[in-house]
């Protein structure tokens, strides 16, 4: 539902413009300077109060062809502020046919996507306008109800992360978002290319970069990260509800396709992608893992020792890294499985293990019994002194002394 409504009737307000803008022998200026009075008017009227039967000329003349397919980019601005207008005051009924409706959305993302740049550029506050529109009257859940919306709703979700990455205001960056919210809070089927824009962006370099920093515990994040990273993040955690169904299919059809042939190097490098973007996700969007953690667990059980190598090395930083305690709390069952791959068959995958030592000692402050007892005790042949420095304060540990020797244990 378009989120404003009409209250009541009370003093409704006709439109006063009645000027003609479709119509041949209309020069570009004089067309122009029509739509500039007909954009100030409408979006002055109030929404409550408005007499929606004196805007039946202009509605049916701003979807004319003439306009949605002008050559001039001020024409098409200013159109597009008069529509979104439209859509407002008549709010919650669209006045458009579906076909209309299509055509008219198509020609918003356009113009957003062409003209929408920096705040010293060619008509920005009519961009400004179309976009605040958008996210504020939330007009733009009408395209779920739109036959084949699925593709309208693909192109939006791309062209939205590509124009985020031109470092615009964080207003603008906002307004985006709450687009982005809305149309997978309505949709009733997310496209799987939807899903795969968004993802796409836990692992492209900048967001690499970007959860690096992370790592490093820069202070302050958001200096480094990249518009359409933040973008990401912003909507996969206002919508984990609705998206962790779909992140979760989205990784099991990746393991899926790529555990068929084991010989298969190429194979076990798009798993271990697969687990690197399960890292990033759990680094800034951890309630959409809420299915994931649990396929971890299981591929820590599997013949498949490359398998059982990229999920112990991948949950053991998922284990080691500041969140790492609320990992452990949530998923109990997940950590007291992956401590036990000390007993794993393959040398190379309880080693995985030892390679997580500096993070738990470090981050894990209220586990650090649970590791002691399930790896020190295990291996009688650490010395006791050993054991002792390990537990020393994080600020104080001789991590790389406590490491060689753990690992030393485990090889023999």
């Amino acid at each position: 539902m378009v989120a404003q409504t009409r209250a009541g009737n009370t003093s409704p307000k006709r439109l006063s413009f009645n000027e003609k803008i479709v119509g041949k022998g209309l020069a570009t200026d004089a067309l122009l300077k029509k739509l500039k009075a007909l954009h100030t008017e409408l979006a002055e009227l109030d929404q409550e109060l408005v007499d929606v039967n004196s805007l039946s000329s202009v509605r049916t003349q701003l979807v004319n062809t003439s306009i949605l397919l002008h050559k001039d980019r001020g024409v098409k601005a200013y159109a597009a502020c008069c529509l979104a207008d439209i859509l407002r005051l008549y709010a919650p009924d669209a006045p458009y046919t579906h076909t209309e409706l299509r055509d008219i959305f198509q020609f918003f993302f356009r113009q957003l996507s062409a003209g929408l740049k920096g705040a010293d550029a060619s008509y920005y506050n009519e961009y400004f306008h179309l976009l605040e529109s958008l996210s504020t009257v939330k007009s733009v859940v009408l395209v779920c109800d739109l036959p084949h919306a699925e593709e309208l709703m693909v192109d939006i979700f791309r062209d939205f992360f590509g124009l985020v990455r031109r470092d615009l205001a964080k207003k603008i960056e906002i307004f985006i978002a709450d687009i982005l919210i809305a149309l997978i809070d309505e949709c009733q089927a997310l496209p799987s290319e939807v899903l795969e824009t968004i993802m796409a962006q836990f692992m492209a370099n900048d967001a690499v970069c970007v959860t690096s920093h992370l790592i490093a515990n820069v202070v302050d994040l958001a200096l480094y990260q990249q518009p359409a990273y933040r973008l990401a993040v912003q909507v996969c955690n206002a919508t984990a509800d609705k998206l962790q169904r779909h992140v979760c299919q989205y990784f099991t059809d990746i393991i899926v396709a790529h555990s068929q042939d084991s010989d298969s190097e190429s194979n076990f490098e798009e798993i271990r992608k697969a687990h690197e973007l399960v890292k990033q996700l759990s680094r800034s969007c951890p309630s959409l893992l809420h299915s994931v953690i649990p396929q971890l667990e299981e591929e820590l059980r599997v013949e498949e020792v490359q398998v059982r190598l990229i999920a112990t090395q991948a949950l053991g930083e998922m284990f080691s890294e500041k969140g790492g305690s609320d990992l452990v709390k949530k998923y109990p069952t997940t950590w007291n499985v992956w401590l036990m791959r000390k007993n794993d068959k393959a040398a190379a995958v309880r080693l995985k293990l030892v390679e997580s030592v500096k993070g738990l000692l470090v981050n894990l402050h209220d586990h650090r019994d649970s590791v002691n007892g399930q790896t020190s005790c295990h291996y009688h042949r650490i010395y006791a002194h050993t054991r002792q420095t390990c537990w020393s304060s994080s600020y104080s540990i001789p991590t790389r002394k406590c490491v060689q020797r753990f690992a030393k244990c485990i090889r023999s």
